[in-house]
């Protein structure tokens, strides 16, 4: 979500004549775009920002700004602890963020031009929806960002399509759940479809997903519509009806595991990915145990482990932290074991197989490829095959990556 909207804050400055820069010396503004679902997170923006602060001494003129979800829940707070701070923007002050930092920088807004043509990564994000309505226990997401609140679906798709003819090949369409995006008739299953509509769009990914709101709609436009591309991100987060309770989920395991037995019975060659979080309060041995059997069960094609961490203003909070921190790391461990076990023998069945790949980017003559069901293939070739789709057979497996040769 970050990249994202980083992504379309780099694109709304360039049309005031501020372009990025690779490094932070040819900078005249740094503009910190913060996370603030975990403590690590903000953990890292703090260290960044004390780093900067230090560049500062060196180069006085240089403005920091600081946004995002961090900036919501902190404020000022932020410039209590770093004076050099120019600006804090919250995340639900977003539609603001441009005009202040222009303002800031002091640029000539009567310059602004309203429309700039500039080439397109291949790979691009769209947001379709801000906020979230589930309050999940652990989450602080519906307080830095507000109530769930869908796009219009023409700016979407207008976005899309200018992303396109930019250069882009493949759309990520992303929200907190992008399965209750509902603006005015259209739901998300009959957004994806004007989306596919857009010519020369050769992909469409989508995340992430809530199992107690994915439908039969999705499923079946997933297998009707060849530029959704068959991978889906749905978090699982706990095998246990009691942690899946407490965490406020809405859905059972039962449930979910009825989900997975539906997309792979509608796709057969789907990828599954997933979150876990180990360790939220109140879980025994018995529940972990019960979410590590789920993920050798599904065996998910990937996933992300998480431990959980004491978020403000969140359920959760209230509660008591119970789990010992070295028994959350041991439980965290293992399970990545699991997963990486899973993934390297679902990689190592794809070897001699033949895949559809899009070429993302290139360097000294390697291109970096990825399968519908999101593995990256790496292959030999030249610029020439950047954006293009291709069938490449997979000669050799190295822990998770694949390599291969274009057929």
């Amino acid at each position: 979500m970050n990249v994202c909207e980083s992504d379309k804050l780099g694109y709304a400055f360039s049309t005031y004549g501020i372009l990025r820069v690779d490094n932070i010396l040819d900078a005249d503004i740094v503009i910190l775009n913060t996370c603030s679902v975990r403590a690590q997170a903000e953990q890292k923006a703090f260290s960044y920002l004390g780093r900067v602060e230090e560049f500062k001494q060196q180069k006085p003129n240089i403005k920091i700004v600081v946004i995002g979800c961090m900036a919501e829940r902190l404020g000022l707070k932020i410039k209590q602890r770093f004076k050099d701070i120019d600006l804090v923007i919250g995340a639900k002050n977003a539609d603001n963020i441009v005009f202040q930092i222009v303002s800031l920088c002091d640029v000539d807004d009567t310059k602004k031009q309203e429309q700039i043509d500039m080439p397109s990564d291949i790979v691009r994000y769209i947001t379709i929806m801000k906020g979230c309505n589930n309050y999940c226990s652990y989450c602080v997401v519906p307080f830095v960002r507000g109530n769930e609140k869908s796009l219009d679906y023409r700016t979407i798709v207008d976005g899309c399509s200018l992303m396109v003819k930019n250069g882009a090949k493949e759309i990520m369409l992303l929200g907190q759940n992008v399965n209750s995006y509902q603006y005015e008739n259209i739901n998300f299953a009959s957004l994806v479809e004007k989306v596919a509509a857009i010519k020369n769009l050769k992909r469409i990914r989508f995340m992430t997903n809530h199992p107690k709101d994915l439908n039969d709609d999705l499923i079946n436009i997933m297998v009707r519509e060849q530029k959704l591309c068959s991978h889906i991100h749905l978090p699982m987060q706990s095998a246990s009806n009691k942690i899946l309770k407490a965490m406020n989920r809405k859905y059972t395991y039962e449930h979910y595991l009825n989900l997975v037995d539906k997309l792979r019975t509608a796709i057969s060659d789907i990828s599954i990915t997933t979150d876990i979080i180990v360790g939220f309060p109140g879980e025994t041995d018995q529940d972990y145990k019960d979410t590590l059997n789920a993920i050798k069960t599904i065996r998910f094609g990937g996933l992300y482990v998480f431990k959980y961490s004491k978020r403000p203003n969140t359920k959760a909070f209230e509660m008591i932290d119970d789990v010992p921190i070295e028994e959350k790391k041991r439980r965290h461990a293992i399970v990545l074991e699991e997963s990486n076990k899973i993934s390297a023998e679902i990689v190592l069945k794809m070897l001699g197989s033949t895949q559809q790949v899009l070429v993302e980017k290139i360097e000294n003559n390697i291109m970096e490829t990825r399968t519908r069901n999101g593995r990256k293939v790496f292959v030999e070739g030249n610029k020439n095959y950047i954006g293009k789709q291709l069938n490449v057979n997979v000669k050799e497996v190295k822990k998770n990556l694949l390599f291969g040769d274009i057929v």
